[in-house]
């Protein structure tokens, strides 16, 4: 290993210290002029603390944040810079390209400190006015307000209500926990994982929601059957793909991806990566239903698409490549099974319908010659897919199908040989490989990144009995109409069997389902199916319902509890960031005190641990639950840091405070490589091409007829053995565009993470459209022509509306949405002008979504229980404001402020006080 980097500040001092390794002794560098400078200029008065700067949850951060305090002020928040590490470098005949030693977060982190005060912050615990044990009054959720009351209240009735549980129904898996990721990276204090860790150590049961592969969905249900890739959600290893990529690749197709949006929030920008390949030569196409913030930047050339559709345009390309004879042959022959029955499909022998770039044409919006192009284009040029987390092209209805005829594609043109990859922009050293990483990196260093940060596993895996797992997807039909049944339970580390393994919810009729939520996420109402979501919170079935949180948002508006939660700026703890290519772990103080009464998830759970143990008799619940130091230190000590290096607790807390790993030397990266079987620009996919491994398939080769779906369900029309296309009621071919004459995109958002970060004042008015009524609108794009039509301009507010409900926007005409398309990123604030009437003026666009029971029916065995998030048909009109303001008095009265919104004045019963 090369040079280990420490960072540390103390006072006014300002030194690096550099621990060398094998080749090189440790030396003491003495600070620049410029250094010191800086630090006698900030004051002796002035720290820095290292901050997580992502928002994925799970520990994992990407590198932190500098924070600038000072008493219990912060100052500002910065990048981070790692000046003295050695980053990684990958030298090709193109040149030699690397990435800056300085990591640009999210914007909504580097503007994080006024989300801390945002106007919307819980101080204190908050009960429902009108709920009590034995009246819970479930129809008022989302309709009446709050009152404040004392923590001791407020754990009396939490262990009042799981105790009632227990009497009740015999145990507590009638109680879900929601806790599964999507909030603050902190390693310890603000996890969602703690109310699994609870009901576990109790030992009584309880319903685990089950994260479903979320981003992910086309590749998890739909492309893992054609190449295997369980560890990585169904897409190929990265194992030094970037190597290759610089060195062979012509052509990067980015398909429904914005990398320079969606990585940050999640694990860094990736500018750096496509400055390299423009500096390569490398020519970008973007395939997109919008002229994303990538494409407008980076692409060459911007492909058009209807959301959902790209299964349809890859079969077009398998048609013109099959027709002119282009695609690769003894590729296929030699490392592939079942192609011919995919050839019959395509070439309609099977049901009457050639899928030529004509018939895509009418699907896809893209014209049938610009279909040919690319298609001989691709053939001819050395072309690699680049994706980020998939994008909306596999979070739609069947992106099962999508998923499956891209792993087609990629296969007809030999995924493998130089120049064609699978590429991902998401740079997690810490999962998507086998044994190397995407970039340049020490073994022992991606080593530490892939150990999993305690307690995140009840995220991952499906607990054993007492635990009853139920996929996130389904948990609204769980409660509305059980019993469901599905197949898959979504475990995001399983193996394709899982897929077929039948599941059903409640497990027997005796049991009592769904009767109390604990809520540690507070997104499922922006996130996932809200409308049916809260159809399901107001179900008298529903006796209790908790949400921790540090804001009132989205779920809360529907609690009957609030716990006050405390942000990553308020809590001593550890940055562990290792969900980029720049790996390390760092210590920080709090930058200042928690807000009102508000305490971290993990001090919460702890408190409700000891309530328990005190009026149950279980001392060991307590003791599941220890001082917060030691668990940091328990972790800090496995760390390279400590383990190689002897750097002890107290030097790291107190001098040391972040340690940043080196990468190799190219030359040390090919010699790396040349160990475990790689040559210099191999990848995984590399060496399966050259038969030196194995796909993850029964038959070891890519299945365009899958041997899994032969083995447990060949007779499912909708996910067959070889993937073929499908009609449904969201296609822009469909009769139901009739009523719903629009596709809704919805992307990852720009200047949020998912749900997280709406509240910003800063960042609102930036993405944001001021309505006439002066209320800041999430934004609409609408293509000029379909504005037109409509009779919009730009600062419109709009209706869009489905079967489900409305919602409403904010028009912004733009050339940069194809027509026929509405792009409304999702994540927005729920702001319900009428719970009853379901319509949302805050823009929370993931009420319109339906999840997969709408596909097959009641009552009937869900295949493939998969999130849909995009890609559905949906009305737009102009509105009335007048008439709604009419209509819904009492919404539009509310006290606003000018650029949040609704704040939690406007929730707490007069005369109550949360300041």
């Amino acid at each position: 290993m090369g040079i280990l980097d420490f960072y540390y500040r103390v006072g006014a001092d300002v030194t690096w210290d550099l621990l060398g390794a094998a080749k090189s002794s440790a030396t003491l560098r003495e600070a620049s002029g410029d250094e010191l400078k800086r630090a006698k200029d900030a004051g002796e008065s002035v720290r820095v603390e290292y901050l997580p700067s992502g928002l994925g949850g799970f520990g994992y951060s990407p590198p932190p944040l500098e924070v600038h305090v000072k008493g219990n002020r912060i100052l500002r928040v910065l990048p981070s810079h790692f000046p003295n590490t050695r980053v990684w470098e990958i030298k090709t005949e193109r040149g030699t390209f690397t990435r800056p030693k300085k990591s640009v977060p999210h914007p909504q982190m580097l503007a994080y400190k006024n989300r801390v005060f945002a106007p919307t912050r819980v101080k204190y615990p908050l009960k429902r006015v009108d709920w009590s044990p034995d009246n819970p009054n479930p129809q008022n959720r989302g309709k009446s307000k709050y009152v404040r009351i004392s923590w001791d209240e407020a754990l009396d009735i939490i262990a009042e209500m799981i105790k009632r549980t227990i009497e009740k129904y015999g145990d507590t898996t009638s109680i879900l926990v929601q806790g599964d990721g999507h909030g603050q990276s902190g390693f310890l204090h603000t996890l969602h994982f703690y109310g699994h860790m609870l009901f576990d150590k109790l030992g009584t049961g309880w319903t685990q929601q089950i994260r479903n592969p979320d981003s992910w969905e086309g590749y998890y249900w739909g492309s893992r059957l054609a190449w295997g890739f369980d560890s990585t959600l169904g897409e190929p290893y990265q194992d030094g793909a970037w190597d290759d990529a610089l060195q062979n690749a012509e052509v990067v197709i980015c398909s429904g991806c914005d990398p320079e949006t969606t990585t940050a929030g999640f694990s860094a920008h990736v500018s750096h990566l496509l400055i390299a390949l423009r500096e390569a030569g490398v020519k970008i196409i973007a395939i997109s239903p919008d002229l994303n913030y990538t494409a407008a930047v980076w692409a060459d050339e911007w492909i058009p698409i209807n959301p959902g559709t790209d299964g349809a345009l890859y079969l077009a390309l398998a048609y013109v490549w099959i027709k002119e004879g282009t695609y690769d042959r003894e590729y296929i022959e030699s490392r592939t099974v079942g192609f011919e029955k995919f050839r019959s499909h395509v070439l309609g022998e099977d049901d009457g319908i050639p899928k030529t770039p004509e018939w895509a044409e009418r699907i896809t919006g893209i014209p049938s010659w610009k279909i040919k192009a690319l298609a001989r284009m691709w053939a001819k040029r050395r072309t690699s897919l680049a994706v980020h987390y998939g994008g909306p092209k596999v979070r739609g209805p069947y992106s099962h199908v999508v998923g499956r005829l891209e792993a087609y594609a990629l296969a007809m043109q030999g995924l493998g040989k130089p120049g064609r990859q699978f590429l991902r922009f998401w740079m997690s050293t810490r999962a998507n490989i086998k044994e190397l990483s995407p970039l340049p990196m020490y073994p022992e260093v991606i080593a530490e990144a892939r150990s999993y940060v305690p307690r995140t596993e009840y995220a991952f895996v499906k607990m054993k009995p007492p635990a009853i797992p139920l996929i996130k997807t389904l948990v609204p039909d769980a409660i509305l109409n059980p019993p469901i049944r599905w197949q898959g339970s979504g475990e995001q580390h399983s193996h394709t069997e899982d897929m077929f393994e039948k599941f059903r919810y409640p497990p027997t009729d005796e049991h009592p389902g769904i009767r109390m939520i604990w809520n540690e996420n507070s997104c499922y109402t922006t996130c996932w199916h809200g409308y049916k979501f809260i159809e399901a919170l107001r179900s008298p079935k529903v006796e209790f319902h908790l949400v921790i949180h540090p804001w009132l948002e989205n779920d809360a508006l529907f609690a009957d509890l609030i716990l006050p939660a405390l942000t990553d700026f308020e809590v001593e703890d550890l940055t562990y960031f290792a969900r980029s290519e720049v790996v390390g772990v760092a210590h920080h103080n709090k930058c200042v005190e928690p807000i009102g009464e508000s305490k971290s998830d993990y001090e919460i759970h702890r408190m409700i641990a000891q309530r328990l143990a005190r009026e149950l008799g279980r001392p060991d619940l307590a003791e599941a639950f220890p001082e917060p130091e030691a668990l940091l230190r328990e972790f800090y000590e496995r760390t390279l840091a400590h383990r190689k290096y002897g750097v002890s607790w107290e030097e790291f807390r107190t001098r040391r405070k972040i340690v940043v790993y080196d990468h190799p030397t190219w030359e040390e990266w090919v010699d790396i490589k040349r160990e475990h079987g790689y040559g210099a620009y191999d990848t995984f996919m590399t060496k399966f091409y050259r038969g030196e491994a194995r796909l993850e398939t029964p038959s070891g080769k890519f299945e365009f007829e899958s041997g899994m779906v032969l083995k447990y369900d060949s007779d499912n029309p909708e996910r067959p053995p070889v993937a073929r296309w499908i009609e449904h009621d969201d296609l822009p071919t469909s009769p139901r565009r009739e009523k719903y004459p629009f596709m809704l995109l919805s992307n990852h958002p720009r200047y949020r993470f998912h749900a997280q970060g709406d509240e910003i004042i800063w960042l609102r008015e930036v993405y944001k459209v001021r309505g006439p009524d002066g209320y800041l609108y999430e934004a609409a794009w609408i293509n000029p022509a379909d504005a037109e039509k409509l009779g919009v301009k730009t600062g419109d507010v709009v209706m869009i509306y489905n079967e489900l409900g409305a919602v409403l926007a904010g028009a912004l005409v733009t050339e940069r949405v194809k027509p026929g398309v509405v792009s409304v990123d999702h994540g927005s604030r729920v702001d319900l002008l009428s719970v009853d009437d379901r319509i949302d003026r805050g823009g929370a666009i993931d009420l319109l979504m339906p999840n997969a029971t709408r596909a097959y029916g009641p009552e009937r065995e869900i295949k493939v229980p998969e999130q849909i998030c995009s890609a559905v048909l949906v009305g737009v009109r102009k509105v009335d404001l007048d008439e709604l303001r009419a209509k819904y008095p009492e919404s539009f009265d509310r006290k606003l402020h000018p650029i949040v919104g609704p704040t939690l004045e406007n929730y707490i019963v007069q005369g109550g006080s949360c300041s």
